[in-house]
């Protein structure tokens, strides 16, 4: 595929993925439009409601970012070409998501998400490839929006499995729903702070800041043992934070 024609390709996967979230957010795909779906399973590791704003600078970004690569024209590096690709499979795959749970299709839910985390992966692993190569590209548009975007799918795939098994009655075999939450809570902070402190992404543990403040603010008063562990994470992770801008800045 030549770079001409993968930046049309990543065009037309956001139009479909416009087109997809149109129709859910008016009503016309299943019963629940967007933003329904993990308040009305509920499970306790869901953030409060704040948090999910998140999704407006990223869904900016996978707007503009093809728009700005058809207008830019990157040809400086020939890994251009499979970011798109991945770029514009991610962003198909986050309309039919969406589908899916308009109609409460969890376990398809779970596959895509595992499906956009992957391509994520991908993604920014092709970006550090430009980077190393000190190729141009812009860090606002061609950089940030997929570190946001790759964190919170990282933590959202942990929610959306725990939302379908909470949706579909599992019992958490006789184990209460708080030590599962915390279970969660866990294993989303370790895969979460590996990634970051591979990738020396400080942006990323940004994100991951963000939803744990928004799960202490949620549980702080009613569980006041999920509000003290996810302000722990909080609190880790603005370290990481910091630990990995400094590593930035020095590594030049």
């Amino acid at each position: 595929m030549s770079h001409s024609s993968s930046r049309f390709l990543a065009l037309v996967g956001m139009l479909v993925m416009l087109v997809l979230y149109v129709l859910n957010a008016s009503g016309n795909l299943g019963p629940n439009p967007i933003g329904t779906t993990s308040t009305a399973t509920n499970p306790l590791i869901v953030p409060a409601p704040y948090a999910f704003a998140i999704w407006a600078p990223i869904y900016t970004g996978l707007i503009i970012f093809p728009i700005f690569q058809l207008f830019k024209k990157r040809e400086n590096h020939p890994a251009w070409i499979p970011l798109r690709q991945w770029f514009a499979a991610n962003v198909v795959a986050n309309g039919v998501w969406l589908a899916f749970a308009s109609y409460d299709w969890q376990w398809l839910t779970v596959a895509v998400i595992v499906f956009m985390l992957i391509s994520l992966f991908e993604i920014n692993r092709l970006l550090r490839t430009i980077e190393a190569a000190k190729a141009d590209r812009s860090y606002w548009l061609e950089r940030l929006v997929f570190s946001l975007y790759f964190a919170w799918v990282t933590l959202a795939t942990v929610l959306n499995v725990s939302s379908a098994l909470h949706f579909y009655g599992w019992d958490g075999f006789g184990v209460s729903e708080v030590t599962w939450t915390i279970i969660m809570i866990v294993v989303a902070a370790l895969i979460a702070g590996y990634t970051s402190l591979r990738y020396r992404d400080p942006a990323f543990a940004g994100v991951v800041v963000w939803a744990f403040i928004a799960l202490t603010i949620k549980h702080w008063a009613g569980t006041p043992v999920l509000g003290m562990v996810a302000g722990a994470v909080a609190v880790v992770f603005a370290g990481i934070m910091v630990w990995n801008a400094q590593r930035r800045v020095v590594a030049g």
